[in-house]
Formats: C-alpha cells, sequence, structure tokens
C-alpha cells in the first residue's frame, strides 16, 4: 500500500469533485488516499462520513474564488499567495509520507506543482477542463498547454476530447491516460414512476446554473411546449456569484413567457431517484464539455439522452442508439429532438437499453480505479518501489 494526496482548491458539490469522491470511495486496497482541501464544504463532509481522512489547509478566499479567466493587476498577489500556500501543502506531505500528489482542479494543479517539488515527490495532473476557447480564455489554454508540458510528471484527461486540447501527441516522455469519470451506483430505475399529474411527458436537465451549461436554450424550447401536456424540469443551483445573475435571468424568462411547464428545482440530493421519474435527460451545454457526468447517471437509469454534440458527450451517447446528438446553442434542434423522443415511445425504450448497456461496457466506475491505480507506478516508479 502507497500513499496519494489529492488536492483540490474547492469542496463544493460539482462535476470534478464528484469525480473525485467517486474516485476516492471505491479505490482498492493498493491506495491510502490523503484528502487535502482548501476550504470545509460538502466534498468534505462526505468523505470523512466514508471514513477518508481529510486536511483542510485553508487558500485565501480571493484566491480560491478568483475566476480562472481573469488576469488583471492582481494575478501576481494570487501567484504568490499560491505560491506560498503550495509550500504549506508540501510541509503537510513530506509529514503524511506521502509518495504521490494527484490534483483535481486547475488550481490545484499550479500549487500542486509547488508543493510536488517541495516533497521532493511525483505530480499527476489530473484535468477535467477544456483547455481551449471558448471554455478558458485564449491566453489561459496558452500557458495550461505550456505548462502542461513541464510541471506534471503524468496526465490524466478525463476524455479523449480533454487531452486532445493538451496538445500532447507529440509528447512521447510525457505519461499520460484517459480514465472517464465513471457511475457506481445500480443499472436500471432506482425506484417506481409516480404517479403523473397533468403531465404526461418528463424532460429533465441536470446540472449547475451556468451560462455555458445552456439552461436558456431549454427554456427557448420548452416555450414550444407550453401548450402541450409536456413538463420541464432543471435541477441544480448557481455555484459561483457570477452565475446569480445568470439565475435570474432564467427566473425572468419564465415569469415573461409564462413558462408554467417549466419547474426549477435547485439543488437535488437524490438525483438518481429524480431521474427515475423522468422520460427524458438533455444535456444543453453551449460549448464543448470536458465529459459529461450526468450524461452517464441517466443512461445508467435507462434514460434515453438529447445532448450537445461537441466535447465529451460524444464519446459516451451514440447517436441514434442511445440517444439524439444535436448541435449546441439551438433550440430549434432540440425542439425537432424531444418531439422525435414523444413521438417515438418503443424506439425511446430501446435507447434507454442500450444506454444502460453502454455504461456497463465502458462506464463503470471499476474500471476507472483500474486505469488510474494501474497509472500511479509507472509514474512513481523512478523514485519509489511498489
Amino acid at each position: 500500500m502507497y500513499r496519494v494526496a489529492y488536492l483540490d482548491h474547492t469542496a463544493r458539490w460539482s462535476g470534478g469533485e464528484v469525480a473525485l469522491y467517486n474516485l476516492i470511495t471505491n479505490m482498492d486496497q493498493t491506495v491510502e488516499p490523503l484528502v487535502v482541501l482548501a476550504e470545509e464544504g460538502p466534498l468534505a463532509d462526505r468523505l470523512r462520513e466514508r471514513g477518508h481522512k481529510v486536511c483542510i489547509l485553508y487558500l485565501d478566499e480571493a484566491v480560491r474564488n478568483r475566476n480562472r479567466n481573469n488576469l488583471g493587476p492582481q494575478v501576481i498577489t494570487s501567484a504568490i499567495k499560491m505560491y506560498r500556500y503550495g509550500k504549506e501543502v508540501g510541509r503537510l506531505l513530506r509529514e503524511e509520507k506521502v509518495v504521490c500528489v494527484h490534483t483535481n482542479s486547475l488550481k490545484s494543479a499550479i500549487y500542486g506543482a509547488v508543493a510536488a517539488k517541495w516533497a521532493g515527490i511525483p505530480l499527476i495532473w489530473h484535468i477535467h477542463d477544456i483547455i481551449e476557447a471558448p471554455y478558458i480564455r485564449k491566453i489561459v489554454a496558452f500557458i495550461m498547454r505550456l505548462l502542461v508540458k513541464h510541471l506534471p510528471d503524468g496526465v490524466i484527461a478525463n476524455s479523449k476530447a480533454t487531452m486532445d486540447t493538451l496538445n500532447l501527441q507529440e509528447s512521447r516522455r510525457k505519461m499520460k491516460t484517459v480514465a472517464y469519470p465513471s457511475y457506481f451506483g445500480k443499472i436500471g430505475r432506482q425506484s417506481q414512476r409516480a404517479i403523473k399529474d397533468e403531465y404526461d411527458f418528463t424532460v429533465l436537465l441536470v446540472g449547475r446554473i451556468a451560462d455555458w451549461k445552456g439552461q436558456h436554450v431549454l427554456l427557448e424550447a420548452a416555450r414550444s411546449f407550453s401548450d402541450l401536456n409536456v413538463q420541464f424540469w432543471i435541477a441544480g443551483d448557481a455555484l459561483f456569484n457570477a452565475d446569480e445573475q445568470y439565475k435570474n435571468e432564467l427566473l425572468n424568462y419564465i415569469e415573461k413567457y409564462k413558462l408554467t411547464n417549466v419547474t426549477m428545482l435547485g439543488h437535488v440530493n437524490n438525483i438518481t431517484d429524480l431521474m427515475s421519474q423522468a422520460d427524458l435527460l438533455v444535456h444543453t451545454s453551449i460549448v464543448p464539455e470536458p465529459f459529461g457526468q450526468v450524461i452517464v447517471e441517466g443512461m445508467a437509469v435507462g434514460l434515453p439522452v438529447i445532448a450537445s454534440d461537441a466535447g465529451g458527450p460524444k464519446e459516451i451517447v451514440v447517436h441514434e442508439q442511445t440517444g439524439l446528438l444535436i448541435p449546441p446553442g439551438e433550440s430549434v434542434p432540440l425542439v425537432k429532438a424531444i418531439q422525435w423522443m414523444i413521438d417515438h415511445p418503443d424506439a425511446r425504450k430501446e435507447m434507454g437499453e442500450l444506454a444502460m448497456k453502454r455504461v456497463q461496457e465502458l462506464f463503470l466506475i471499476e474500471q476507472t480505479v483500474e486505469t488510474i491505480t494501474s497509472f500511479y507506478p509507472q509514474v512513481i516508479s523512478g523514485r519509489l518501489k511498489i
């Protein structure tokens, strides 16, 4: 057994953090995880509940919450604070006799490089973000592509789409692998479908409230079904201050067009149970998504999926087999795809069955754990005998 430190600058319950939780709580006996977070939050609480050691080393809030695309005058001050914080983390890693650092966010990748250097141990960057515009600014993408070639000893990407944006194709010396953030729940619906009210068909969108997630595209589509027995559920909430304005815009849109068939559910704890009550899952990101964990979760309970034809979702959804892929950011193709799903119940059911089969074949957590735990020795081998 050897000890790996997992670093993340946030403890919020979001995509990358859910993937980290799933990985750690399903880790095999070869790895002893130590989780180092820069704040308290749901991720820390849930990991402690499962008996995992979590250390909180507080990072300055202004640095922790700084938008990664913000390269204003305070960037130098933030960089200095992150460097000092990295040294503090490095001292902890030496004390805890950690043999490898696994970073889980772009910010933790930066200070994790300092920590790994200070502790004298190998560094792995786990990239959950598309490293190109418009997902992040061009200059930020350029810097990250430059750093990824020099700082980490190994790179894990959450999809082939993400890996491709790192431009490591010609880097033979850089150790790299793709590990999908996988599903570890039960396959199939987890509860009986509730008795329907006046609506005959339920469309569900799950995800953080943010403009690039495209909830507004779903609202535009919902207007075409306002006189029909179709309801739309939007599950998720704004996690960052910048997202609150967008959330208010969505609420104003619903009120303006009197979309009584739309319900914004806010944060939902048991998302699997909610999915079991829906007929269709939609994914409306307007820019390429790095992966699309919620798509896998929906497919696992037997939901057909309509998803944006860009980024990670293209690796998950098989067009016209497990769902439909449509151009991102356009409501008209979404309306047509939803109507097709409503009009073809038998095909929709078959898509749901094929979706469950695809999850079992490609996206179970055991495969993710195997990929990552077999990657660790490759990276560590030059410094530690395992």
